[in-house]
């Protein structure tokens, strides 16, 4: 997400580190749905990504702090 403006608006991804298996990532978008303006949440097991569709300006690093939550880090994506 490094290359998403800080605020923004649209679709946004998060690759995010040691998300190994489902609950964890589950545990992911629960937390980051709950940031005022995420209209949608979707998680990529595979690639430890998860998306984020907004309607509204959202700041990333609420999305960050988000995903820190729950015991994971941000990576950069590339």
């Amino acid at each position: 997400m490094s290359s998403t403006p800080r605020i923004f608006v649209g679709t946004a991804t998060v690759r995010v580190a040691d998300a190994v298996c489902g609950h964890c990532l589950d545990a992911v978008q629960a937390a980051v749905r709950q940031v005022p303006g995420i209209r949608s949440v979707a998680v990529d097991q595979l690639t430890a990504t998860v998306t984020v569709v907004t309607d509204q300006p959202v700041d990333r690093t609420d999305v960050d702090a988000a995903v820190v939550s729950t015991g994971h880090t941000v990576r950069p994506t590339h």
